[in-house]
Formats: C-alpha cells, structure tokens, sequence
C-alpha cells in the first residue's frame, strides 16, 4: 500500500472519531411527587458545660488532704481538698481569749462608769473625770465589737481550710498534689455542670437572620434543644456565634464534644420533591435531567429545601420523570431508554 493511501485512511478515521456517538442511553428515572419537605440549616458546633465554676484556696498553706479526683461527681459545698488547719486553730484560740479579756474589761469599765455618773450626777467629780471615764467605756464596747469580729474571722479561715465544691457537677482539671503550697485564691479544679449543656455554634452572616432565639434544634439528630443566645458581634469571618440549650441526660454528651446539628428554618406542604442523587453540579450551577419521551433535557435547578434524601426545587413540576441513573453519560437533547422506571 502507497504511504499516499495509508495517510489518506488514517485521515478519514480520525474524522470518523470526531463524530458524535448517537447512541441512546440507558437510565433510570423516577416520577416526581408531591410531599413534605423542610428547609434546614445545618452546622457543626462544641459542647460546653452549663455552668462552670472554679475551687479555688481562700486561704494559704499546705495541702493536707484531697478528696477527689477527676470525673468525680459532686454536690455543691461538697469537700474537696483541705488545707493544713493547724496554725488556724491557733489563731482562733488566740481570738477567743482576745475576745474574753475585752468582754471582761468591759464590764469593768462599766460599773466604773455606772459609779462615777452617779457621783457626777451629785457633783462630786468634774465633767472632766467624768468624760474620761465615759472615753473608757466607749473604747471598751468598741474592743469588744473589734475582738469578736476578730474571732469570726478566725473561725471563717478556719471553715475556709476546706475547699468546698462551688456548684453541683462534676469535678475535673485538678491542678493540686498533696503537701504542695497553695495561694489565696488558686484554683485546685473546676466543676462542670453537665446535666443541662450548651452547644456552641457558628453561624454565616447570611443566615443569622433567619434564626431567632427559642427556635428548635437537633443535634446529632437525637436531641431537641432550642436556642438560647445569639452574639450580636461577628468575628473575623463575619460568622455569629449561637449557643442551643439541650438537655443531657445520663450525661451522653461531655464537655468539648463535636456535634452536628441543624434548624429547621420552614415546612414546605405538599409540593414537588424528587430524590437528591439526581442532583449534578457543574462548577457551582445545579442541574438534573427529565426524560421526555425518548430524549432527555437538562434542567437548570434552584434548591428551595433540601431534607435527608429528596430535594424540593422550584423548577421541577409533578408528574416530572427525573433521571436518577444513567444522568452521567447524557447531554441536553440525548436520546435515552427507560430501564426500570420507578415511581414513589
């Protein structure tokens, strides 16, 4: 054969491979129906405790003695750690006696007083003496005063050797050892209140709007919980944190869990949806195929709502045969064969 000939055939097969393939195309398709259908956002968030509370030393010292350890449950002003007492205990027996020794130097002062306004009522001393021994009981009253609040103080510290649990929970983040010194006011833990959680979520800017405090939630799809607080201040992504009151019970959730969740934003009754796995994207446009007759046409599609597994679109009508299987190999105006259609 002449390389003429032989780059002539070669030329007219590459040709040939150019044409279109009009075969038609084996799908599936389903009749589109009237139903039911919510329009949901949806999100991902974190659990965080109800409520939240340190225990921390309100006096320092030594630690003498711990109670519990992470994960423990406890009741509010349960015992928790103690604080060696021993120089406490001193100064409450040292205010005690301060205490008796004012109590006894009062009454003194009081029957000197008592006498001498007597006597100055008869002019037998001067108002001089007399204001001096008024001075002196005066002073005594406020010792007393003074050495009995001296003594509530002691007996406070004293009490305040127990770290007690602020609120009921669970105790954890323990931060102490014993024997090590602790300072006024450091923490030993936190106790999380779990019974009741929030979660913690974000919310774009173009939704925030839609959703309103007291509005219902899932999460996880197990859980009813409603919004309760909605931060008016976005941050840097212009997103807004929401925080969805739920209960807890038998504590299924702990802190910092992650979590899906979504808001139905509205029902949609009786209109037309079909199943979502007919759905395409190109480069962002949606799309599904109808057959009509024995070709198919594409269909541009705007989602009004969106729920487990069918979609609700404003351009799709009842009675719609949407191709379901088969939708990848076509283009608008394919011809296709109908292979098992279904209707639901």
């Amino acid at each position: 054969m002449s390389k003429n000939k032989l780059s002539l055939i070669v030329f007219f097969l590459w040709i040939f491979s150019l044409q279109p393939n009009f075969a038609a195309v084996n799908v599936i398709t389903e009749n589109v129906r009237n139903g039911n259908i919510s329009k949901i956002l949806r999100f991902t968030g974190e659990t965080v405790p109800f409520v939240e509370a340190w225990a921390a030393a309100d006096v320092f010292g030594p630690v003498a003695e711990i109670y519990v350890e992470d994960g423990d449950r406890v009741e509010k002003n349960q015992p928790l750690a103690k604080i060696d007492d021993a120089r406490f205990k001193i100064a409450l027996r040292m205010s005690q006696a301060a205490l008796e020794r004012a109590e006894q130097k009062l009454e003194e002062e009081k029957r000197d007083f008592e006498r001498n306004e007597t006597l100055f009522k008869k002019g037998a001393i001067t108002r001089k003496t007399y204001d001096m021994v008024q001075t002196s009981y005066i002073q005594a009253k406020a010792n007393v005063k003074q050495a009995r609040a001296e003594l509530d103080k002691a007996e406070l510290d004293l009490n305040r050797c127990i770290i007690r649990a602020p609120i009921k929970g669970f105790f954890v983040d323990r931060s102490i050892d014993l024997g090590q010194a602790m300072a006024r006011g450091q923490n030993m833990g936190k106790i999380i209140f779990l019974d009741v959680i929030f979660v913690e979520a974000k919310i774009a800017e173009q939704d925030i709007n839609k959703i309103d405090i007291g509005q219902e939630c899932m999460i996880n799809g197990n859980f009813k919980g409603k919004i309760a607080h909605i931060n008016l201040s976005a941050d840097s992504s212009r997103a807004f944190e929401i925080k969805i009151k739920v209960n807890n019970p038998n504590v299924f959730y702990k802190d910092k869990m992650f979590v899906k969740g979504s808001i139905i934003l509205k029902d949609y009754n009786d209109v037309p949806v079909f199943s979502s796995q007919a759905i395409r994207n190109n480069r962002g446009e949606l799309f599904v195929f109808v057959a009509e007759g024995e070709k198919a046409r594409r269909i541009v599609i705007d989602i009004v709502a969106q729920q487990g597994e069918e979609t609700y679109a404003k351009q799709i009508k009842p009675g719609m045969k949407i191709v379901t299987v088969g939708q990848d190999n076509l283009d608008d105006g394919s011809e296709i064969i109908l292979r098992n259609s279904k209707s639901q």
